[in-house]
């Protein structure tokens, strides 16, 4: 009993660890170039929309390489250009700031606005031509991603976004209307049963049918609620924006024993 208990605990806690959302690495740690000629800059700005957050942040990433080039760079001046319809690599060949962006990471604050972080590649100095190195993108959270999960196991691409509680809910409600539904129906073909035998009384005849129209309805409407929860789990894993963790992630993993390898927790503090 023991065992089993122990099984279900580590089967739900590889579920909320495969949906549970992993920072990109260089939030942590800065990648190291691979030559001479760039380094990577992490920087990140607030707004209320995602694009307002966004340009701020590479406008600090602009302002800071144009100090370090040695370059004139009107911070207020590429605001209203921006504004204007100009994306950043135009501005990067009209001003000669090289900036290669590579990976960013949006989240959504408590108060509804909107951080994202941006981590790109600048030049070193002004007189040589950067050579720009491929960076694999790590921790990004696809709508789609969330999408195919939430289908698969109702909430899971809610918990990915970092929206745990929600997820554990969803699922849970989704387990309890669809155990609902199929209790009620399996009820109801004995009901049903009892019905159909000719040696059954009036009277329990009689109440056996209106056991059976209860449970029927009941079953319909726990799974109408749970087709309509289950439509919900998809467009919340989809639309909603994603928000950073922070505390401790954990995840089942197996560890090395003198004795062999034996199941246990490994832990992730995202602060």
């Amino acid at each position: 009993m023991k065992r089993t208990f122990f099984i279900i605990i580590l089967l739900l806690t590889s579920v909320v660890a495969w949906g549970a959302k992993r920072l990109p690495s260089w939030m942590n740690e800065l990648p190291k170039a691979g030559n001479s000629t760039i380094l990577y800059v992490r920087e990140a700005g607030e707004g209320t929309t995602l694009t307002e957050a966004y340009n701020q942040a590479m406008l600090r990433v602009f302002q800071s390489t144009a100090n370090r080039l040695g370059r004139p760079f009107d911070i207020n001046e590429v605001d209203k250009a921006l504004a204007g319809g100009n994306d950043f690599q135009t501005l990067s060949r009209q001003y000669n700031i090289p900036v290669n962006k590579v990976d960013q990471y949006d989240e959504q604050l408590k108060d509804g606005t909107y951080r994202v972080w941006v981590l790109c590649q600048v030049a070193v100095s002004g007189n040589v031509q950067p050579q720009w190195e491929e960076l694999r993108r790590e921790g990004e959270v696809n709508n789609w991603t969330s999408l195919a999960k939430s289908a698969v196991v109702p909430g899971l691409g809610q918990m990915g976004k970092g929206y745990v509680a929600e997820g554990v809910m969803t699922l849970g409600g989704e387990v309890l209307l669809v155990g609902t539904g199929l209790g009620c129906y399996f009820m109801a073909q004995q009901k049903l049963d009892v019905m159909n035998d000719p040696t059954t009384r009036y009277v329990d005849w009689n109440a056996a049918r209106n056991d059976y129209n209860t449970l029927q309805t009941v079953s319909y409407i726990a799974w109408g609620s749970a087709a309509v929860l289950y439509a919900f789990n998809l467009y919340r894993a989809y639309a909603m924006q994603p928000k950073r963790v922070s505390g401790v992630a954990y995840a089942p993993a197996l560890m090395l024993s003198p004795t062999g390898l034996t199941p246990g927790l490994s832990l992730t503090i995202n602060l």
